[in-house]
Order: C-alpha cells, then sequence, then structure tokens
C-alpha cells in the first residue's frame, strides 16, 4: 500500500487534506523503515525530541523496571513519543519493533519547517490523544477503586466471620 493509502486509514491524518497528505510524503525523512527487535523509543533522556505513528507493523512498549515483560503491542495508527515531543521530558518507556516498521516521525525541526495550519491540526491531533488517554486513565483508576472497595468489605467480612467462629469454638 502506498504512503498516502496508509495514511487514509490512520486517524490521525483524518483532518488533514490530500494536498497536505502528499506534501508529508514527498518531505524528507518524514517516514522511515526499521528491522524487527530495533529500537524506536530508548527509555530515559533522549536528545531525539520525536513523536511517532505506526504507519505499518507492530511495536512492543517495554519499561526497563520490567524486563522481559512486554506492556502492550500496538499496530498501525499508533502514536509514540508524543509526551517528549510535547514537553522535553524523558522517554518513560522503551518501543521496540516486533516486525519491520514504517513510522511517521516528526521532530521540533521538522514540526517548524511545516506550514502553520499543519502544525496546528498536529497539536490538535495530539491533544486529543492526551485527552482521550486521560480520560480511560480516569475511568480505569475509577474501576479500580470500585474493586478495592469490594475486595476490602468481602475482607472485612471474612476476618468478622473468621473472629465469631473463633469466639463459637472457644465457648
Amino acid at each position: 500500500m502506498s504512503l498516502i493509502g496508509l495514511m487514509e486509514s490512520i486517524t490521525f491524518f483524518e483532518s488533514f487534506t490530500t494536498e497536505e497528505k502528499s506534501s508529508f510524503v514527498q518531505t524528507e525523512d518524514l517516514f522511515v523503515t526499521l528491522k524487527p527487535g530495533e529500537f524506536l523509543i530508548k527509555e530515559g533522556p533522549d536528545e531525539d525530541d520525536s513523536f511517532f505513528i505506526v504507519m505499518d507493523g507492530q511495536v512492543n512498549i517495554t519499561k526497563e523496571g520490567l524486563p522481559g515483560k512486554v506492556l502492550a503491542t500496538l499496530g498501525s495508527g499508533s502514536v509514540l513519543g508524543e509526551m517528549t515531543f510535547l514537553t522535553g521530558r524523558p522517554r518513560s518507556t522503551n518501543v521496540i519493533t516486533e516486525e519491520g516498521v514504517t513510522v511517521f516521525k516528526v521532530n521540533q525541526g521538522t514540526m517548524n519547517r511545516l506550514k502553520a495550519p499543519m502544525q496546528v491540526k498536529i497539536l490538535r491531533q495530539l491533544t486529543d490523544i492526551l485527552v482521550g488517554r486521560l480520560e480511560q486513565l480516569t475511568e480505569d483508576i475509577v474501576q479500580q477503586k470500585r474493586i478495592n472497595e469490594t475486595l476490602t468489605l468481602a475482607l472485612r467480612e471474612k476476618v468478622l466471620s473468621n473472629a465469631e467462629g473463633s469466639a463459637e469454638a472457644s465457648s
């Protein structure tokens, strides 16, 4: 499939015109291909402030503190590295290619060379992604709180039941 065809299938690019998508394809170094097992992102401080969109292929998310554990496997349309791109903060995870991967790569230098309307669209898309992730995280926290409350009640009932059973046995 062509790069334009891939872009057409990815939500991030929906607000971009065909002309803008063509402009991306013609811009040198916006699309990068990696082999299986290569690091796209390394956890920790990184001079590369790029964010990436997986165009084709899959990547694994790992964390130094959890060796050998894959936290997630992400594919086409996944946006990665946006926090470092927006804030300059160190990378929080590793991203390693599972198979051959093509990514759309934007760093601050590239961003500054784009026309203002395209910059605005990119920033809006990144904002929408972050807001969506924040909403999901909030929902996950609420769900975890409900689970914790249920487990706490069940544990209390079990402890009380055991205490009552012990008291009856000693009578």
